[in-house]
């Protein structure tokens, strides 16, 4: 038996030195071909300079930046620090700020494409994939250096990096490489396309990477599912609901009521939680309308949608005694005997779409846990739910 172990411990560790190898020899050639810059920054006049600035700032929003590299601590967008926890061990966003001791303050546009679009960072330093680069290799490089530009002239961030916590062997990074083989597809260039729905599609599937949350993993490497693309997902103990027009019109969403809570957080289906209120604080309520309406004439497709759903009462012996008497003491104050809610300050539970998840623990988590008083973009507010 010891020896069995033995010889299993060896091929282990012969296991992770090929891949440890493999990945030292992929170092070099992972970050594909580099597209030439679209500007020349040493030549841009007044005019051209505010546009490019504007424009940065566009791509940082659409690109959900912040929701991974803001500080919790400090609320600064780019310093870092925001826990991602996997099933590998936990990430931590870095610094993205002009700092040149802890951020970005040494890298040039061409070091932001290759980080952005292959997940190679300067020194061949392979990123993890948390980093959305399997989303973002479509990317413009032109929304590359816009949003190089910007960051540029942001303040610098004096704040260091916490060090990740991945388990062993994940901690290897080289052997990411070996990952990127298999699952990563080669940078190349979007084209966003000029009419609404192909914009959209470039914000939902490139820009704001949402694959990434609400699409299944694969059982072996933990790569996003491509065949169920925006199929729902479980991650970090969350429910990332299915997107697809047929999930959505379900569930009872319209257009305008998607750019609603894009733009304010709350709509007759519920209100923005868990890791979706960051989307909302640093993204979506920040975005032109236009490029909100975008997103969700691609997300419905256009397609008429029914609107919220309403479903009948059970026959009273269908009903849990139990759950009724627990409801009634504790949500109907707020939330109303029948479920309506009140304007501004309890959400509907009638036509709340948590409540009609295959599973119910994003209902259980917002029970258990409660949710903070707080306030919504757009001057809209959030009392407090006890837990």
């Amino acid at each position: 038996m010891a020896k069995r172990t033995w010889m299993k411990g060896l091929i282990g560790l012969a296991g992770v030195g090929a891949l440890v190898a493999g990945g030292l020899y992929l170092y070099g050639s992972s970050s594909g071909n580099t597209p030439p810059a679209t500007v020349d920054f040493a030549a841009l006049d007044t005019q051209a300079t505010q546009q490019l600035y504007q424009r940065g700032e566009q791509v940082f929003r659409a690109g959900d930046c912040a929701a991974c590299h803001s500080s919790p601590q400090s609320g600064n967008e780019l310093a870092g620090a925001v826990s991602i926890v996997t099933p590998m061990g936990t990430l931590h966003g870095t610094n993205i700020s002009p700092s040149k001791q802890h951020g970005i303050g040494n890298w040039t546009a061409d070091d932001l494409y290759r980080a952005v679009a292959a997940g190679v960072a300067p020194g061949r330093k392979v990123l993890y994939p948390a980093m959305p680069y399997v989303s973002y290799h479509q990317i413009t490089r032109a929304d590359v250096d816009a949003l190089w530009f910007w960051l540029m002239k942001q303040p610098a961030v004096e704040v260091a990096n916490k060090p990740n916590a991945m388990n062993f062997p994940f901690n290897i990074r080289p052997a990411v490489a070996m990952w990127n083989v298999v699952n990563r597809p080669d940078p190349k260039e979007a084209e966003p396309g000029t009419d609404e729905i192909a914009r959209g599609k470039y914000l939902v599937n490139v820009l704001g990477h949402c694959a990434e949350c609400h699409s299944p993993r694969t059982g072996i490497t933990f790569a996003i599912d491509r065949s169920r693309d925006l199929g729902g997902n479980v991650i970090e103990g969350a429910y990332a609901p299915p997107l697809t027009p047929e999930a959505m019109s379900q569930r009872g969403w319209t257009k305008e009521h998607l750019v609603q809570f894009f733009r304010t957080g709350l709509s007759p289906q519920g209100s923005m939680t868990f890791r979706m209120f960051p989307v909302l604080e640093h993204s979506t309520s920040r975005m032109p309308e236009e490029d909100v309406r975008a997103m969700t004439a691609y997300l419905t497709q256009n397609q008429q949608m029914p609107g919220p759903k309403v479903e009948p009462a059970p026959a009273q012996a269908q009903l849990n005694v139990n759950g009724e008497r627990l409801y009634l003491g504790l949500c109907a104050g707020c939330h109303g005997v029948q479920g309506d809610g009140q304007p501004h300050s309890a959400v509907p539970m009638r036509t709340n779409t948590t409540a009609m998840f295959s599973t119910p623990i994003n209902l259980i988590r917002v029970i258990r846990e409660g949710v903070p008083e707080h306030d919504l973009p757009n001057g809209g507010r959030v009392q407090t739910m006890p837990g």
